[in-house]
């Protein structure tokens, strides 16, 4: 049986959820759904179709930021609370809202893997409805990440079963990264400070470039800068389909900055879309700059998507996900010369 317990979700503040985390329960079934999917239940069915439900559409089906068109960011399934079957619960992202006068206060809980795995389930109980309001406009930045964290997790379980292991030595032999990457990938590119895996499908494309330099100052997280380099390193290395043509960041729409905690590490993401400096190619990228400050050392890990004409919100869910394992090794770990 699974103690329950408070911890404060650090990266959002000061809210409180009731927590009960089991990464290790034995014979949960896989969970179920579509892709960057999340099934919301209800008590009241009328509760979806009126503000609730349109508060809670309008959150999590935002426009994802920097896709040339018009993606949500999950899709929304609802179901009533009475009609939540055996089978419907083993849905791999569930927000269960219930509203129920019996409480005098708000609880948030949040449990993963609680019917099927991987799972995440939150749940809201609020005494009334202007209670869900304000609670969820409060908690609603953790519970995406919260969902977000989950997805990340399905496609590394789904990659882990192909990882590539010659890559990943690579990754930590030459430029001390550990980071999982499946066998779809090859290496297209690699120099001393440079690496550009690439996924090639007949219908899209896929990149991650992994480049590094020394760390100086604070200048290096400045998000002019930060572009700046990713247009120095994709002209010198990333060539487009003609002669002299190479991939550049768009200036269209330029890129969200957020700055965040990346693993335990300071980090800054750019989100946006990418171009063909001489010919017409272009789609998106999510890019993350970081110290790695034993080895004095700024590192920067970067996944774009090419699939003209198409949705492209799962396949930068995708690389977006593998970069999430990245971490750095040991500083006495030997580094092997590029040959």
């Amino acid at each position: 049986m699974c103690l329950i317990c408070l911890f404060s979700f650090a990266i959002f503040g000061a809210m409180l959820f009731s927590a009960c985390t089991t990464n290790d329960r034995k014979g949960l079934q896989p969970s179920t759904g579509g892709t960057n999917e999340i099934m919301v239940v209800t008590n009241e069915e009328g509760y979806w179709k009126g503000k609730m439900g349109q508060t809670i559409k309008e959150f999590f089906a935002q426009e994802v930021p920097g896709l040339p068109q018009p993606e949500a960011m999950y899709d929304m399934a609802h179901i009533p609370e009475d009609n939540l079957s055996k089978m419907l619960k083993i849905h791999h992202n569930v927000f269960i809202v219930d509203v129920n006068s019996k409480y005098d206060r708000p609880l948030m809980e949040t449990q993963e893997d609680l019917w099927s795995s991987p799972q995440r389930v939150v749940k809201m109980t609020v005494p009334t409805m202007e209670s869900f309001y304000e609670e969820f406009d409060k908690n609603k930045e953790a519970f995406l990440e919260l969902f977000d964290a989950n997805e990340r997790r399905r496609v590394n379980l789904a990659y882990g079963v192909i990882e590539d292991f010659n890559i990943t030595n690579v990754l930590q032999d030459y430029y001390h990264v550990d980071m999982l990457i499946p066998k779809s990938f090859y290496i297209a590119s690699q120099t001393e400070d440079f690496i550009w895996l690439r996924r090639e499908a007949e219908r899209f494309s896929q990149g991650i470039m992994i480049y590094v330099y020394p760390y100086k100052d604070t200048i290096s997280f400045n998000y002019d800068r930060i572009i700046g380099i990713r247009d120095s390193i994709t002209k010198k290395y990333v060539p487009g389909p003609s002669d002299g043509s190479y991939m550049i960041t768009s200036m269209i729409e330029p890129p969200g900055e957020k700055r965040f905690d990346f693993n335990g590490r300071f980090a800054v993401e750019l989100r946006g879309m990418w171009e063909t400096e001489g010919d017409f190619m272009g789609g998106a990228f999510v890019n993350y700059t970081m110290v790695d400050e034993p080895r004095n050392r700024v590192v920067t890990i970067d996944g774009y998507v090419y699939n003209p004409s198409q949705d492209k919100r799962d396949l930068v869910r995708q690389v977006e996900s593998l970069i999430y394992t990245a971490d750095f090794t040991e500083v006495d770990r030997q580094t092997a010369a590029i040959k």
